[in-house]
């Protein structure tokens, strides 16, 4: 039997509509999550989390999920309105330092104290190891991951930091609050400022030394403006966190709230820990290249930052009490295993 060109015709169109029509449900049923930092696309923690986030969770929900990252500020300039963003809904899902909202994250921040870790991966699972102690401060998102890099390092512009003399007077850029208590009680001067801004107040002479994890010194071109590195100076580490509009979470469907719980929690931050260690190396070793000096201070000078740091992290432990209504000194020893 024959079969006509209009059969055949007929037949190519209505397989071509019944693939239109199916593409057409496959599309509205597919979500893509906006997500929003401020480093520039190759920072570490684009390449080490949130671009392998987005193709795991692509290819675990066969593209019904998808993630569109925007770097660089493109969805709002300034690290510090991070945490609004994420709670407004203008992204989906945000990257955050907690110590830009402080307040908001008193309890995490305890954390920070120096000396409670040798490095971040430490740092990270004591973290998740007792969530449920700072939990209460990440209510108004849904946390997907909560991490830290190595203890900052003392990038100076113009002079060696050997011993606690040395930094008498030093202008000092602080990650933190408790580094700032720090650096005040040895004689430095702490100033405040986001990341983004080191380079140049470095650069201009505004302040004498960044005290960054050493992921920063590639980051952020510190390598450009500096003549020395204090490698072990006793200090702080940064947290950083992974947050997600609560709507937007509650607008999944469970398998993909479930896919993507598998692919976050203490899995991703652990991925956020390790990406800044091997950052923090490939800094070292660029600023070497880069002809600024190493320096690592004696035993005897980091028993002499040591000694002066007991009364400023009790006082700093106590006002923590206060403004949480939480015994910081128990947080403390809890997230040191103590």
């Amino acid at each position: 039997m024959k079969v006509g060109v209009g059969h055949i015709r007929t037949k190519a169109m209505a397989a071509i509509a019944s693939a239109a029509i199916a593409f057409g449900i496959q599309s509205a049923s597919a979500e893509e999550l906006k997500v929003a930092h401020f480093m520039p696309s190759m920072h570490p923690m684009d390449q080490g989390v949130m671009s392998p986030l987005a193709e795991d969770i692509d290819a675990a929900t066969g593209g019904e999920l998808t993630m569109r990252i925007y770097p660089s500020g493109e969805l709002g300039k300034g690290p510090v309105q991070q945490y609004k963003r994420v709670v407004t809904g203008v992204a989906d899902i945000v990257f955050g330092i907690p110590e830009y909202t402080p307040k908001q994250f008193a309890k995490t921040g305890v954390v920070h104290i120096p000396g409670l870790f040798a490095n971040g991966t430490d740092a990270t699972n004591a973290l998740w190891d007792n969530i449920a102690l700072i939990e209460d401060e990440y209510d108004q998102t849904k946390l997907l991951g909560l991490w830290a890099n190595n203890p900052s390092v003392l990038v100076t512009r113009e002079k060696p930091v050997r011993t606690l003399a040395d930094i008498q007077g030093m202008k000092i850029r602080t990650p933190n609050p408790v580094m700032a208590t720090l650096v005040e009680a040895w004689g430095g001067i702490p100033v405040s400022m986001p990341t983004t801004d080191a380079y140049n107040a470095m650069n201009t002479g505004v302040i004498d030394a960044v005290m960054i994890g050493p992921s920063g010194i590639r980051s952020y071109k510190l390598n450009e403006t500096a003549k020395y590195v204090t490698t072990n100076i006793p200090t702080a580490l940064d947290s950083f966190y992974l947050l997600m509009n609560k709507s937007s979470w509650d607008s999944l469907s469970d398998d993909q709230k479930a896919k993507l719980d598998a692919l976050t929690g203490r899995e991703i931050s652990l991925k956020g820990a390790e990406a800044f260690y091997k950052a923090g190396q490939a800094g070292l070793e660029l600023a070497k290249e880069s002809g600024v000096e190493l320096v690592e201070i004696t035993p005897e000078a980091e028993a002499e930052f040591r000694a002066k740091m007991t009364d400023a992290l009790n006082t700093f432990l106590d006002k923590k009490s206060e403004e949480t209504g939480a015994d910081a000194h128990a947080i403390a020893a809890a997230l040191s295993g103590k």
